[in-house]
């Protein structure tokens, strides 16, 4: 089922799914991805604005 998991992250970075909604089997590496995602975006977004 571990094919899930990218349609799962997918979902939730977009808003159409909250982590709680993500079955419980699969919602702790989707929870792991979704936050390393978010952190990577953050990153960026302040390298973007530091070369500004």
């Amino acid at each position: 089922m571990a094919y899930m998991i990218p349609i799962y992250v997918n979902l939730v970075m977009n808003g159409r799914k909250e982590i709680e909604d993500v079955p419980a089997n699969l919602r702790g590496q989707v929870k792991a991805k979704v936050d390393e995602l978010r952190q990577e975006e953050q990153r960026i977004l302040l390298e973007e604005t530091e070369a500004e």
